[in-house]
C-alpha cells in the first residue's frame, strides 16, 4: 500500500512539473512576441554600419535582440508598447532612404489619426506624445544631402508629437575600428561600459593578394578586374550579399613626395594607441594635408584615416577565396580612383591589404529553393556571382531543391572574346537557366538591363507568379535608379513594395 502511495505521489509530482515547465514555455513565447524593455533601438542600414550601431547600443543597454528592429518594420504598436526610441539611420545616394527604412514614413502616416479623427480626440493624447526619441544620423559630407534622411525619421517624429531628447546627432563616414560608440550616442543611454569593448570591434582582418585578371583587355579607360585573395590567418565566414570594407591606401610616390615638402623622414618610428609603425607606413592609410603640424606628435591625432571602400564580395567563404569585381576608376586628370587604383594597379600580387567582412543581413538570400532574377552591370557582377556560388555549394551539399536561375546583365562591350562574356557563357552552360545581356557600347544595337526587363516583362511577371525573388546588384547611379523605374512602370508600386516586405526584391547598390 506505501509503495502504491509513493507511486501515485511521484506521478502527481511528474504532472506538476510538466504544468510548470509547459507555462514557463507559453511565458517565454508570449514575452518573444511583444518588446520587454521600455526602450526600442530601430536602425535603417544600406551597407550595415547603422545596423551594427544598433546592436552595439542594445549591447550595451543588456537588451534582448527583440528590442532591436529594422525601421521598416516597426508598427505603430510596437511605439506604443515603449517610451523611448533610438533611431540609427543611414543616409545614401542623394539624399535617399536605405531600403530597410524607405517604408516607415509612410507606413506611420498610414497608422497616426486623420485629421478629423484627431478632433474627435481629447487634448494632449495625441498618438506619440507619450514618446521620447534620440536620432543618430549616418552620412557622407562629400554628398550635398548630408544626413537627409536622419533629419527625414526626425521631422516624421516631430509632426506625430513625439519629444525630441536632444539635437540629431550626425556622424560623417563611420568607422568601426576607430569611432568611440560613446562619442556617437545620446548622453540618456549613459553607458556604464567601456566604448571600446561595448562595440566589441573584431582584429583587423588582413588579406593577401593572389590573383587579379583584367575581365575587359583593351578598354582601359573603364577596366573591370576579377581580383582574388587568401586570408592571413582563420578565414573569417562570410556569405552572399556581404560586404568588405576595404582600407585604401595612397600611392607610395605620393606618400614620398608629402614627406619630402614636409622634410620629414619615412622610416622614423611612432607609436600610435599602442600600435608602433613607421611614419611613412601610418601615412600611407592618413588623409594627407596641405600643411603637417609643427609638433610631430602631433601628427597622427590630426591627420585623420582614409575613408573605407565597400565592396560587394563575389564568393562565397567555403569557397576558401575572397573575391572581389572592381571597375578601375580612371578621372579626368588620369589619375586613378583611391580605392580601385589601389586595389587594381598599385597593390602587387603577394602584396597585403587590411579589409574587414560586414555581415548585411538584408543581402541575405535563404530561400535558395525559390527561383531567382539577378539583375546588375559592370562590377555588380559580384554580388551576382555570389548568389550563383551560394546555389551551387547547396546543391553539391547535397540540396537538389534549388530554385532556376535567370541572369540580366549588363556590360560595355560585346566582343566574344573578352574574358567578361567568356565568363557569363560558361555561367549559362553550368549554372543559370536563363542569360540575357545587355550592351550599352555594341554599335548595332546598343541596350541596358532596364530595356531587357521592358522587353521581357511577361515572363519577369511569370517567374514572380512562381515566387522568384529578385536581387540587384551595381552603382546606384544610372543602373540602380533605372532598374527601379522600369519595376515600378512594370509592376506598380504596390507590388514592388511587397516584394520588398517580404524580401523578394533585394537591392546591393552604392
Amino acid at each position: 500500500m506505501q509503495s502504491l502511495y509513493l507511486t501515485v505521489v511521484v506521478i502527481v509530482a511528474w504532472f506538476v512539473l510538466c504544468g510548470v515547465m509547459w507555462r514557463l514555455h507559453k511565458a517565454r513565447q508570449s514575452v518573444d512576441t511583444k518588446l520587454n524593455s521600455s526602450v526600442l533601438i530601430v536602425y535603417a542600414s544600406q551597407t550595415g554600419n547603422a545596423q551594427t550601431i544598433a546592436h552595439n547600443c542594445a549591447q550595451a543597454l543588456s537588451l534582448s535582440t527583440s528590442s532591436v528592429m529594422a525601421l521598416n518594420n516597426v508598427t505603430l504598436e510596437h511605439l506604443n508598447q515603449v517610451k523611448k526610441v533610438l533611431f540609427v539611420v543611414s543616409t545614401y545616394g542623394d539624399g535617399e532612404a536605405p531600403d530597410n527604412g524607405n517604408l516607415f514614413a509612410k507606413h506611420l502616416n498610414s497608422e497616426l489619426p486623420t485629421a478629423d479623427e484627431k478632433q474627435a480626440t481629447a487634448a494632449g493624447t495625441l498618438v506619440l506624445s507619450h514618446l521620447q526619441y534620440s536620432v543618430i544620423a549616418l552620412g557622407d559630407s562629400n554628398y550635398p544631402e548630408f544626413c537627409a534622411f536622419g533629419f527625414h525619421v526626425n521631422q516624421v517624429m516631430l509632426e506625430a508629437k513625439a519629444e525630441l531628447l536632444e539635437d540629431v546627432i550626425t556622424v560623417d563616414n563611420y568607422d568601426e575600428q576607430h569611432t568611440h560608440l560613446a562619442d556617437i550616442t545620446p548622453k540618456w543611454l549613459n553607458l556604464q561600459q567601456d566604448p571600446q569593448q561595448i562595440t566589441a570591434v573584431s582584429s583587423p582582418q588582413y588579406w593577401q593578394l593572389i590573383g587579379r585578371e583584367i575581365l575587359n583587355p583593351g578598354y582601359d579607360d573603364e577596366a573591370l578586374l576579377q581580383l582574388s585573395f587568401n586570408s592571413i590567418g582563420a578565414t573569417p565566414v562570410w556569405q552572399a550579399g556581404d560586404l568588405v570594407d576595404i582600407q585604401p591606401q595612397h600611392p607610395v610616390d605620393r606618400v614620398a613626395s608629402w614627406l619630402d615638402k614636409n622634410n620629414l623622414d619615412g622610416e622614423l618610428l611612432l607609436t600610435y594607441k599602442g600600435q608602433q609603425q613607421s611614419l611613412r607606413a601610418w601615412l600611407a592609410v592618413r588623409e594627407l594635408s596641405n600643411s603637417c603640424p609643427p609638433i610631430i606628435d602631433d601628427l597622427l591625432e590630426q591627420l585623420p584615416y582614409l575613408s573605407k571602400r565597400s565592396y560587394s564580395v563575389a564568393s562565397v567563404s567555403e569557397n576558401g577565396q575572397l573575391q572581389l569585381v572592381v571597375r578601375l576608376l580612371r578621372k579626368n586628370d588620369n589619375s586613378l580612383g583611391l580605392a580601385s587604383g589601389y586595389l587594381g594597379h598599385y597593390c602587387q600580387l603577394g602584396d597585403i591589404i587590411q579589409g574587414q567582412i560586414k555581415s548585411i543581413t538584408q543581402h541575405h538570400n535563404h530561400q535558395l529553393n525559390k527561383p531567382i532574377i539577378l539583375i546588375g552591370a559592370g562590377s555588380g557582377l559580384a554580388g551576382l556571382k555570389a548568389q550563383l556560388a551560394a546555389r551551387i555549394l547547396a546543391k553539391r551539399q547535397g540540396n537538389s531543391d534549388i530554385g532556376d536561375s535567370w541572369l540580366i546583365f549588363g556590360e560595355r562591350n560585346s566582343d566574344p572574346q573578352l574574358p567578361i562574356n567568356q565568363l557569363l557563357t560558361s555561367l549559362k552552360e553550368k549554372d543559370l537557366t536563363k542569360l540575357s545581356c545587355a550592351f550599352s557600347r555594341d554599335s548595332q544595337h546598343p541596350k541596358y538591363v532596364q530595356n531587357i526587363l521592358l522587353n521581357e516583362q511577361l515572363l519577369l511577371k511569370r517567374w514572380l507568379d512562381n515566387g522568384a525573388v529578385i536581387y540587384v546588384c551595381g552603382c546606384l547611379s544610372g543602373m540602380g535608379e533605372s532598374v527601379q523605374q522600369t519595376l515600378l512602370e512594370i509592376l506598380g508600386q504596390t507590388v514592388v513594395e511587397k516584394l520588398q516586405q517580404q524580401g523578394n526584391y533585394i537591392r546591393d547598390v552604392y
